[in-house]
């Protein structure tokens, strides 16, 4: 039971914060305006 939540629920969740995480950094690197401009382009390509 513990390794069908791991292979389906746990990865999934590492993936979604993973993306998550890496817009920040993106948005954080690019300071105000530029950040925000890329995060909504990035998830318009999505």
């Amino acid at each position: 039971f513990c390794d069908f939540l791991e292979t389906h629920y746990l990865e999934e969740q590492v993936k979604a914060i993973k993306e998550l995480s890496d817009y920040l950094t993106n948005i954080i690197r690019v300071g105000n305006g530029m950040g925000e401009f890329i995060f909504d382009k990035e998830l318009s390509d999505d």
